[in-house]
């Protein structure tokens, strides 16, 4: 797997005499697998000079991937200048998180192309374009497998994990912490922190946005990025062979880059890090023990069209009235149906009734005690699984963690970084109604086939009967296979490939081959 950096400066580009060994470029990596399988992530700044490289190529046979983390300025200002797309005969596919719960990747994209800020349209593009919306979850870009996972930023944001080659890239930018006392530098990698460290776990090389040290973080809390302390001890946590420090803060001259970076290799010498550059290449050579990909809620990254949301209800247990009206405005512009927490004996007939998709429990003992409410939530109905958000003051990961607390939202919090808890909450929630409806699809074709042999060997005579496959007698009825292409679809396309591989033709033609190759020998035989 081959890495370049094309930007790594975080919110606006700063090109210039102080940023010249780092970059002023704003976010954008090249990756390429062994095989040729480009894949763009983020399309910043940066992405014009790679779009100018690759369009010095053969462009018109020019077929490429980008994976979009989020849609603020910053990771797509690149896409109106990126050369390719406006080439005819070339194909991309965009992939990226919606930026809330009805609006698609395309029509992020295609904002920033309006007429009253850009003088050509999304429309414009010639490229044979197709747009992918995700959730959390995994899919594949022709070799390279994928997995994604939400960060904590004030838009809904994706990570991606890359697996290729034998070896694994995880790209985390822009994300915070969830604990506010785990960014500090104290307390114990629990919960949502936990999870994002299980993600990375084990990666050859982890590009994560360090835009902020320590000391400067409290200053920036809710902005959606991390101090560098903090991700030097998830990379730790994590076994991460290398890490590599991007998304520098425009403030921050090469000098200064310089100066965290060694002071970090003081404090954690077991850490390979490094600040990335513009233009810097990793190559990751292949590896024998290839890391699994981490368990993700969502078989499917992508999210179809039939899986829209429509209008998710959320239960509100909140007293105090200045977080309720922001929660309720909240709520009222994602079209979100709010209902008041019932009676925790009336819970489980007011989940089956309503279908709620996420609790959302303020903590503020002893007016409310939103960490009892939970326990209480997950006693009378355990099979649900509700996701539940704590509101609080401060986050307490060792109670919440014990009362099965899905995340926090704690005070004070901006109306951005409200919303995105919650929209990734209800698609989180979206992406588990996927899975169940994708397992019971799985059950149903899963269910045992009888094969009943009523033909005569094959080349006894001209016409050849087929055999007859049933299912058990609580499905007696009976399918008749005829020798067409769909019933070979139907029968042995479960078991050899997926549809839409080249090797599912490739196996079918070896099937059918030895299956003729048998019947002409068997007739000489006799």
């Amino acid at each position: 797997m081959r890495v370049q950096f094309w930007g790594t400066r975080g919110s606006l580009a700063t090109p210039g005499p102080a940023t010249a060994r780092y970059g002023g470029n704003t976010s954008c990596i090249e990756v390429r697998s062994a095989r040729g399988t480009l894949v763009v992530i983020d399309c910043g700044t940066g992405g014009h000079a790679l779009a100018r490289k690759l369009a010095s190529g053969d462009v018109k046979r020019l077929r490429g991937n980008i994976l979009i983390s989020h849609t603020h300025w910053d990771h797509i200002q690149g896409i109106p200048f990126f050369d390719p797309l406006y080439v005819r005969g070339t194909e991309w596919d965009i992939y990226g998180p919606s930026r809330g719960l009805r609006e698609s990747l395309r029509d992020a994209l295609a904002g920033q192309m309006q007429y009253v800020y850009f003088p050509v349209s999304l429309d414009q593009f010639q490229a044979n374009i197709r747009y992918h919306d995700l959730t959390e979850g995994m899919f594949s870009i022709d070799d390279i497998r994928v997995s994604a996972r939400y960060l904590n930023h004030p838009v809904v944001t994706l990570g991606y994990r890359l697996q290729v080659d034998g070896a694994t890239l995880v790209y985390a930018c822009d994300h915070e912490p969830h604990s506010r006392t785990v960014a500090l530098g104290d307390g114990k990698i629990i919960g949502e922190d936990l999870r994002h460290a299980e993600f990375l776990d084990g990666a050859d090389l982890l590009i994560h946005d360090a835009q902020y040290t320590a000391e400067e973080y409290p200053e920036k809390i809710g902005w959606g990025h991390s101090p560098v302390e903090y991700v030097m001890r998830l990379a730790e946590h994590a076994c991460v062979k290398r890490l590599a420090l991007t998304h520098h803060d425009p403030r921050r001259d090469d000098n200064a880059i310089e100066g965290v970076v060694a002071r970090l290799r003081e404090s954690s010498p077991a850490v390979d890090v490094f600040p990335a550059f513009e233009g810097q290449v990793v190559e990751l050579g292949t590896r024998l023990d290839e890391a699994a990909a981490p368990s993700i809620r969502g078989l499917q990254a992508e999210i179809p069209p039939e899986h829209a949301l429509g209008n998710p209800a959320v239960l509100l247990a909140i007293e105090d009235t200045t977080t309720s009206d922001v929660v309720s405005d909240v709520l009222k512009a994602e079209n979100i149906i709010a209902r008041p927490l019932p009676n925790i004996a009336d819970l489980p007939d007011a989940i089956t009734k309503d279908g709620p998709s996420l609790a959302i429990l303020e903590h503020d003992p002893p007016r409310l005690d939103g960490i009892r409410l939970c326990r209480a939530i997950r006693r009378q109905a355990p099979e649900h699984r509700l996701a539940v958000l704590m509101v609080a003051r401060e986050d307490n990961q060792d109670a919440g963690t014990a009362a099965d607390v899905s995340d926090w939202l704690i005070k004070p919090f901006t109306v951005a970084c409200a919303r995105t808890k919650i929209r990734t909450w209800l698609l989180r929630a979206a992406g588990g109604a996927m899975e169940r409806a994708g397992d019971a699809e799985r059950r149903e074709a899963a269910k045992p086939l009888r094969i009943v042999h009523t033909a005569k060997p094959l080349g006894v005579d001209e016409s050849t009967k087929v055999p007859r496959v049933s299912r058990p007698a609580a499905d007696r009825k009976q399918m008749v296979v005829s020798p067409d292409k769909s019933a070979l679809l139907w029968m042995y396309g479960r078991e050899i490939a997926a549809f839409d591989t080249p090797g599912f033709s490739t196996k079918l033609g070896e099937i059918i081959a030895r299956a003729s190759t048998r019947a002409q020998l068997a007739g000489r035989s006799r």
